[in-house]
Parts: C-alpha cells; sequence; structure tokens
C-alpha cells in the first residue's frame, strides 16, 4: 500500500469515527434510577436531540411521581423504565430508549455518559433508595449523582463512575443538607412558596433536572473536557431558587483522587 492510500485509508475512518461529537444524536446517555429529576432530565436531552438513551429503573411510577413529576397518572403502577420508553417515544420519534445498561457502549466512545439518581422516601436521611446494576459501567464513565430528598435536590460534580459518591455520602449530605436548610432557611425571593409544598417539589425538579441536562451536554459535546482533569468540586443544594453548596467528605475513600 502506498503513503497516498494510507492516508487515503486513515481519512476516511476519522470521518466514519469521528473523535469529537460535533451534533447531539452521537450521544449516548446511560440512566440508572428513574424519579421524577431523572426522568426529566431524559426529555430534556431528547429535546435537544439525544437519541440514544438508555434508562433502567424497574420500580413502578409512584403518586408522587405524577403528582411532581413529568410521569402523567395513566401510567401509576408501571415500571419506571417502561413509562419514561413510552414518554420519550411520543415526544421524540427519533429518540429510541432501551432498557438494557449491560449493551451500554464503554467510555472509550467520548460522547458516553450517566447520570445516577436516588431518592429519600422516608423521613430519615438513610430512607434511600440506590439502584443497583446488575453489570457495572466502565470505569471511567462520565457520571453525575443526584439525590432528591422532597422539595430539595444535592447534585455532585461529574467524575468517573468508580469515584461515585457511596451510599454513606449519600446519607451524610442529605443531613447536612436538611441540617443547612434548618440553620439557615432561605429568605426573600428564594422563598417562592410553602416549604415542602410540591409546587416547590417541582420547581426544584425544574432547575435541577436543567442545570444537570446543561452539564451531560456539554461534557458529551467536549470530551477533551475530562473529568479527571478537574478538581471535584461542591455539592450543589437545590431548595426552589435556593441555591448553596456542600463539601463533600475528604476522608470517604470514594472522594480520594486516583
Amino acid at each position: 500500500m502506498t503513503a497516498t492510500s494510507a492516508n487515503s485509508s486513515t481519512n476516511s475512518a476519522a470521518q466514519w469515527y469521528p473523535t469529537d461529537p460535533s451534533h447531539p444524536d452521537e450521544i449516548h446517555a446511560l440512566f440508572a434510577g428513574l424519579d421524577p429529576v431523572a426522568a426529566t432530565t431524559a426529555l430534556l436531552l431528547a429535546d435537544a436531540g439525544v437519541c440514544l438513551i438508555n434508562v433502567t429503573d424497574p420500580s413502578p411510577v409512584t403518586s408522587a411521581d405524577t403528582t411532581t413529576g413529568p410521569y402523567p397518572p395513566t401510567l401509576a403502577g408501571s415500571p419506571r423504565e417502561y413509562a419514561l420508553r413510552k414518554l420519550l417515544r411520543n415526544r421524540w420519534p427519533r429518540c429510541v430508549p432501551l432498557s438494557a445498561p449491560e449493551l451500554f457502549c464503554s467510555s472509550v466512545i467520548p460522547s458516553a455518559v450517566m447520570l445516577r439518581s436516588a431518592s429519600v422516601i422516608g423521613p430519615l436521611p438513610q430512607d434511600l433508595t440506590v439502584l443497583e446494576l446488575a453489570a457495572s459501567p466502565d470505569a471511567q464513565l462520565p457520571t453525575v449523582t443526584v439525590v432528591t430528598d422532597g422539595s430539595m435536590s444535592l447534585t455532585w460534580p461529574i467524575s468517573a463512575w468508580y469515584r461515585r459518591p457511596c451510599r454513606e455520602c449519600l446519607v451524610n449530605a442529605v443531613r447536612d443538607a436538611r441540617k443547612l436548610l434548618r440553620d439557615q432557611p432561605p429568605r426573600g425571593t428564594d422563598a417562592v412558596t410553602t416549604p415542602h409544598s410540591p409546587a416547590l417539589t417541582t420547581l426544584t425538579r425544574v432547575i435541577t433536572a436543567s442545570e444537570i441536562s446543561v452539564e451531560l451536554l456539554g461534557q458529551a459535546l467536549d470530551p477533551h473536557d475530562s473529568s479527571e482533569s478537574e478538581p471535584r468540586g461542591a455539592i450543589i443544594l437545590r431548595h426552589g431558587l435556593h441555591r448553596a453548596a456542600l463539601a463533600p467528605r475528604t476522608e470517604c475513600l470514594c472522594a480520594l483522587d486516583s
């Protein structure tokens, strides 16, 4: 093979396997846990043109999901992953939603990102539900973790999957956030509605999902902006319009730098 033909083959391969995705329909998004915040994020990504969405959460759609989330009452009792796939297909016909996390691509694909969501479903921070995947994703997969606690949400900075916050870190962060809001309640324009009201919960969901969507899109469309090159930032607390920052636990193994 001549040098010219070799260069031609290389250029052809570069056309078929781009290293810098330039369009949202090249993004692969994996969602583990489909509470209202995660479901809203998936719908926002679909609105932005993301077609390759993999969702997993067999738990049923609850009355709280239909009251403060995007799930309609007609889908109450259905598995969340089935309900969200239906909503995604109806919202954007080009969307190809799956429920097969074991088939999700690796971090070798620069446009692959993940959202891991958890929810506090009881009165205590320990009443936390976290979906455990049967097949662990690629260790380097860029991952955002979010926890919903009533009308409050906590979003961790994007990091590799293997550096995701552990359950103890999630519980402690919820405990710290509750204490912060109790000691320093939002005032003025931040106190837009009655605390813990459905309206405030919905407002928190929309703002949090919008912020996560921007972060996931930015990561997927700019693969050179590696999460590993960025320091672990603060945990973002959202309570309606109120925004605060919490420091992650430094003594936990999941917070250690590689």
